[in-house]
């Protein structure tokens, strides 16, 4: 089963490659341990020629000249006076004499060849002879014929001296040329191993490229065919490796590219047939225009709504030039011949072109007619009823105004007093109805003018506390007579406003007077001013009936109450949060309101300081007409 396995392996390019790599490895391998056993052979014979010629000849040298020493002490021995001179050369004679023989057994151990070895023994036994000699005649006493033996003995262990030095040199010259010899020749080996190495690599390297690069080159000129659109390109798998893999499956994708190719044709076919379809089923007349204007397409319903230039629509035709028009902007509406109304609308498609839909808008126009009629009938009922609003409220208010002067003559007894109490509370009531009756005229009026777009305001730098105290001076009776507290809180330094003082006072007017109105007795309102972000920040809380959130957008709308009950009870015209917001946003500033049922109701007006109403949308230059519409 292993080698099953391994035979599959080798197969594989991952397989060759490791091979091939086993193969290059074992050659460096053997390369290297053949390098290194040159380098330690060498490196033997260098030691050796060193180790054991040289070291006999430099020992055989150190011999000689000790030797040499003992004779030149040997003659100072000789010529001494006293004895004690005498004994210092005897102890330095037995030191040279032990250094020459352990010197002779160092070049004899060192010697590399047997004839050093017996020249070594021949010199060591002749020193030896000398030695004893030297010692005996010391001790008995020098003769001449005693010193005349001893020197002939001497020459002879310097003729042995010179044989030993020149036998180890004879050595080391022998012992040095084989070496040389050596190292040449494992210089010569080591490089034809390498040459024998690099050659085994070559020709690895060549048989993993035909192995390997040929079918990747087969593979790449297939891929790049099949990419410049040849399907039937002809792909032959070569081997089992992953490369004849590789080839099998560019064989399988290109059969597989084949097909999808065909099913898309004709994919595209049939899309081409249902489109063609689709355009001509339409209601709408369509053509497709290429970038020259020349008609690509155009269905029967395109030739139905411009039956003179029919056979101007045909494929390859130049655009007709009654359509042409169309090409120039994006929608056009056209009226036919026989009195349709068409709208020819053009999108442009990614290849430059144009897709152009002609749309029959006929009954569309028809209505628009009709919209418009109604249109311009209720701006005209519109008109009237604001110009009715406007004339009437001038001419309430002028016999209004004298019911008032007189009524209150008559509640004052400026000309003496009424014969009746009951008389002047009969005036009483009719003063107050009057009034109240002029501020209804006077609001409506307001929102007529609201409606007509001109609204006038006198703008002047206005003190906010003057007329906060005016507003509160004004309905602090109505709130002490309905049994509510009125609370009231002013920054020491309030920042001045550029404003139509009236107008704020009315603003101011409407939400206390709304509060007051709402809030039962026992309750309280309040009134704070405060500066908030360099402008002024105005809030009315009162703890009345308040109201749900959805109901706050229908407050603010003209003539309505959220309630019709509460119209019954508290009376009213709902005007009075419309023209507050009305007049607020005119200033720049803003109106909120927050309310839940049971809890009270939180009106905040927010105004700017000076500098910045001067510069809101909305800012009038005194009495400038400023034009501004509410919806009613």
């Amino acid at each position: 089963m292993l080698f099953r396995w391994a035979k599959g392996f080798f197969v594989t390019i991952r397989g060759k490659i490791l091979l091939a790599f086993l193969a290059l490895a074992a050659i460096t391998g053997l390369l290297g341990a053949y390098a290194v056993r040159s380098v330690v052979e060498s490196g033997r014979l260098v030691v050796q020629t060193y180790d054991r010629p040289l070291m006999a000849i430099s020992y055989a040298r150190l011999a000689q000249a000790d030797f040499t020493a003992m004779r030149l002490a040997l003659e100072h021995r000789s010529a001494a006076q006293t004895e004690a001179l005498q004994h210092e050369q005897d102890i330095k004679l037995d030191d040279l004499a032990r250094a020459v023989r352990e010197d002779l057994g160092v070049a004899e151990e060192r010697s590399s060849s047997s004839r050093a070895t017996d020249v070594g023994a021949t010199a060591l036994r002749a020193f030896q002879s000398w030695d004893q000699l030297r010692r005996d005649l010391t001790a008995q006493g020098a003769s001449r014929d005693s010193q005349a033996v001893l020197h002939i003995q001497a020459e002879q262990v310097l003729e042995a001296l010179d044989s030993l030095g020149e036998v180890t040199a004879d050595d080391g010259f022998r012992d040095r040329e084989a070496a040389l010899a050596s190292i040449d020749r494992y210089r010569i080996v080591s490089t034809v191993a390498a040459l024998s190495a690099l050659v085994l690599g070559l020709l690895t390297a060549i048989m993993l490229a035909r192995h390997m690069v040929q079918p990747i080159a087969i593979a790449s000129r297939a891929a790049s065919r099949i990419a410049a659109g040849e399907l039937d390109v002809n792909i032959v798998p070569a081997g089992q490796d992953e490369l004849g893999q590789l080839l099998t499956s560019m064989m399988v994708m290109r059969d597989n590219i084949r097909a999808m190719v065909e099913r898309e044709v004709a994919a595209r076919r049939s899309a081409q047939s249902q489109l063609v379809s689709a355009i001509e089923s339409s209601h709408d007349g369509v053509a497709l225009i290429d970038p020259d204007h020349t008609v690509l397409i155009a269905n029967s319903q395109m030739a139905a709504f411009f039956p003179g230039c029919a056979p101007d629509l045909a494929a390859g035709a130049p655009l007709p030039a009654e359509i042409e028009p169309a090409m120039a902007q994006p929608t056009l509406e056209m009226r036919l011949a026989d009195a349709r109304w068409v709208r020819l609308s053009r999108s442009a498609t990614p290849n430059g072109g144009w897709v152009l839909i002609a749309s029959d808008i006929t009954l569309l126009k028809d209505r628009e007619d009709r919209l418009r009629a109604a249109r311009d009938e209720a701006q005209a009922a519109n008109r009237a009823k604001t110009d009715f609003l406007t004339n009437m409220s001038h001419e309430l208010r002028t016999p209004l105004s004298a019911v008032i002067g007189f009524s209150e003559m008559i509640v004052q007894e400026t000309f003496g007093p009424v014969g009746k109490p009951q008389y002047r509370d009969f005036a009483a009531d009719i003063l107050h109805s009057g009034r109240h009756l002029l501020e209804v005229i006077t609001d409506i009026l307001d929102i007529a003018k609201a409606q007509s777009g001109t609204i006038a305001l006198r703008l002047r730098p206005v003190r906010p506390q003057a007329v906060m105290q005016d507003a509160i001076r004004i309905v602090r009776n109505r709130a002490e007579a309905d049994g509510v507290t009125l609370d009231v809180a002013m920054d020491d330094a309030l920042p001045t406003l550029t404003a139509d003082a009236v107008r704020l006072r009315q603003v101011l007017l409407n939400l206390l007077s709304n509060a007051i109105k709402f809030t039962p007795r026992g309750g309280t309102v309040t009134i704070r001013a405060e500066t908030l972000g360099g402008g002024l920040l105005i809030t009315v809380r009162d703890t009345g009936i308040g109201m749900a959130k959805q109901d706050i957008p229908r407050a603010l709308e003209p003539f309505v109450q959220v309630d019709t009950s509460l119209n019954r009870r508290y009376g009213g015209t709902g005007l009075g949060l419309p023209l507050s917001k009305l007049f607020v946003e005119l200033h720049g500033g803003r109106l909120t309101i927050d309310s839940e049922p049971g809890q009270g109701t939180v009106v905040r007006v927010s105004l700017p300081a000076a500098d910045a109403t001067a510069q809101t949308s909305n800012q009038a230059l005194p009495g400038q007409v400023v034009p501004l519409k509410i919806a009613v």
